[in-house]
C-alpha cells in the first residue's frame, strides 16, 4: 500500500485574507535558507516581482532565471527550490487559490506554459510595483477599516494586470491559430493541471471536452507541435519525478500512487519520457543535494 508523499508541502504563512505580501530586501547573493533551498511544494500560488537583482530557481526540475524587471509566478503543487538569490528591490506575494474569482482562475489555469515568467518593460514594472506598494500599507495596518476587502481587491487588480501581460505575449506567439483551437488547447492545459491520475487516456480527455479524440489530437498538435498523448504522459511523469525526489516511497509505490497497475510499464514509460530509469533519476537527485 502506498504512503503519503514525503515531499514537504508548505502552507500560507499568513492566513489573513489568504494573502502574504512582503517587500524584497537588499540581501546579497548567498546560500538561501534551508527551507527554500530544498525541494518542496506550496499549497498556494506565489509570485516574485523583481525590480532589481537576480534569482535562480528550479521548478519541476527545469531552471528558471529572474533578472531585473521580471515577474515569476508559481502554481500550487509545483516542486521547486531556490538555488541563489540577489533580491535588491521588488516584492514577494503569496495567495491562496480561493482568492481568485472564476475568470482569473481560468486564465491562470489555462496558461500554455508550465512556468509563468514575464520580462517587463520599465512602464509595466513600475505599474505592477505601484499596485503592490499601494496594497502593502493596508496589509501591514491591522487597524485599517475594511482591510480585508481593500487588500483582496488590490491584489486581484495586480493579478489581472499580470494575466493581461501574459495573454498579450501569448497572443503574439500564437496569433496564427483560430480562437477555437486556442480555446480547446487552453481547456486541455487546465485539465492537465488537475491531479496527474485524473485523466490518463486521450479518449477520456476528448469525452470530457465533448469532442472526438481525432479532432482533439489534430488541434493540440497544430497549436503545440505535440500530440495529446505526449502532453498526458508529460503530466504524469512530471508528478512521478516529484514523488521520486525523496526515498520514502519506493519506485513501485510511486507507480502505485500514480495508478499504474504494472510497475514494469511505469518504468518503461518513465525511461521513454524522462530519458532515464526512475532509480537512476532518484540517484541523480541524491547526488545533486
Amino acid at each position: 500500500m502506498s504512503r503519503e508523499s514525503p515531499i514537504p508541502v508548505h502552507g500560507m504563512k499568513e492566513p489573513f485574507s489568504n494573502i502574504y505580501l512582503a517587500p524584497l530586501g537588499a540581501e546579497k547573493t548567498g546560500r538561501p535558507a534551508y527551507e527554500v533551498s530544498q525541494a518542496h511544494r506550496h499549497d498556494y500560488y506565489y509570485c516574485v516581482l523583481l525590480e532589481q537583482g537576480d534569482a535562480a530557481f528550479e521548478v519541476d526540475f527545469q531552471p528558471v532565471q529572474l533578472t531585473d524587471q521580471s515577474l515569476f509566478l508559481s502554481y500550487p503543487g509545483q516542486l521547486h527550490r531556490l538555488v541563489s538569490a540577489r533580491l535588491e528591490r521588488g516584492w514577494y506575494l503569496a495567495f491562496a487559490p480561493t482568492l481568485l474569482d472564476e475568470p482569473l482562475r481560468d486564465i491562470l489555469e489555462q496558461c500554455l506554459s508550465e512556468v509563468v515568467l514575464l520580462p517587463l518593460v520599465p512602464a509595466q514594472s513600475a505599474r505592477f510595483c505601484a499596485l503592490l506598494q499601494q496594497a502593502y500599507p493596508i496589509y501591514a495596518d491591522t487597524n485599517q477599516l475594511f482591510r480585508q476587502s481593500i487588500l483582496q481587491a488590490l491584489v486581484r487588480a495586480f493579478l489581472y494586470q499580470v494575466a493581461a501581460a501574459y495573454l498579450a505575449g501569448e497572443k503574439l506567439a500564437l496569433g496564427t491559430h483560430s480562437a477555437r483551437q486556442l480555446e480547446l488547447t487552453k481547456a486541455v492545459k487546465q485539465l492537465l493541471r488537475q491531479p496527474a491520475t485524473a485523466l490518463r487516456r486521450p479518449a477520456e480527455l476528448a469525452a470530457t471536452l465533448c469532442v472526438s479524440a481525432s479532432y482533439l489530437n489534430d488541434t493540440i498538435r497544430a497549436v503545440t507541435g505535440f500530440s495529446v498523448t505526449y502532453h498526458l504522459q508529460q503530466a504524469v511523469m512530471r508528478e512521478a519525478q516529484r514523488l521520486l525526489v525523496t526515498p520514502e516511497l519506493s519506485v513501485n509505490e510511486v507507480a502505485y500512487q500514480l495508478q499504474f497497475d504494472d510497475a514494469k510499464y511505469f518504468n518503461r514509460l518513465f525511461r521513454k519520457v524522462v530519458g532515464t530509469s526512475p532509480g537512476a533519476f532518484r540517484k541523480r537527485g541524491e547526488m545533486a543535494r
